[in-house]
């Protein structure tokens, strides 16, 4: 069978799957070409986790309607480069307060008309991960203080975003954990705050049916559309 019958069927399935739940493929480890044969069997929202590729996909598919998902580590000195690319969506990955208040400072970098964040919840406490301190509300607090001036900004908040934990014994249960812990970040937030109806982006090939059982709005996959053979994401 061919490599496009191939994705389309692993797209069908999936899709089938997650029902209701909006699906980033996450296009990091494969060509523009099986991004092209995605998007025109229905898959428009597509993950990069570095700023190059990003770019160069996003020029050999300017042809193509489709949503680009930032969802890797965003270092501040690429953010004019990032908010430039065209079709820009979100930005799964503000990772601190610091970075946050360099994103407000770009903003009229932004070519796309309005580009929505997820704030980045470090909800394992694995020391290897970025995010805001699940232990440290006063950072998360002063986040949503920030944002709460900003409301009228191109550069909108959209949610929370979270990943399972990646060293336990316990695979299925801890991620439970961590999808539960961003749903109690939510609820505080929310009830602290005046913010919009904040989305959750968690669940990735591995874990995405328990994120989906715990209530996430997005799930980042890739390993399951592109590469079924390659054990990483």
């Amino acid at each position: 069978m061919e490599r496009r019958e191939l994705l389309k069927i692993r797209l069908q399935l999936l899709k089938r799957e997650i029902r209701e739940t909006n699906l980033v493929a996450v296009s990091k480890n494969t060509d523009s070409e099986s991004i092209r044969f995605a998007f025109e069997e229905g898959q428009v929202d597509f993950g990069e986790n570095r700023v190059e590729s990003l770019e160069e996909k996003s020029i050999e598919l300017e042809d193509l309607d489709l949503n680009w998902h930032f969802i890797g580590k965003l270092q501040s000195n690429k953010i004019n480069r990032l908010f430039k690319i065209p079709r820009l969506k979100y930005i799964h990955s503000v990772d601190s307060l610091k970075l946050l208040e360099h994103l407000y400072k770009r903003v009229d970098q932004i070519s796309s008309q309005r580009v929505g964040f997820f704030l980045q919840v470090n909800t394992s406490e694995e020391a290897e991960k970025s995010g805001f301190c699940i232990k440290n509300y006063d950072e998360l607090a002063a986040a949503a203080n920030l944002i709460s001036q900003h409301l009228d900004s191109k550069f909108y908040l959209l949610g929370l975003m979270t990943m399972g934990k990646y060293r336990t014994d316990n695979f299925e249960e801890d991620a439970r954990l961590c999808f539960k812990r961003l749903n109690a970040v939510r609820s505080t937030l929310k009830r602290d705050f005046e913010l919009p109806d904040l989305k959750l982006s968690m669940g990735m090939s591995q874990d995405y049916s328990m994120a989906i059982e715990e209530g996430t709005d997005f799930v980042r996959i890739g390993t399951s559309i592109f590469k079924p053979e390659d054990p990483r994401d």
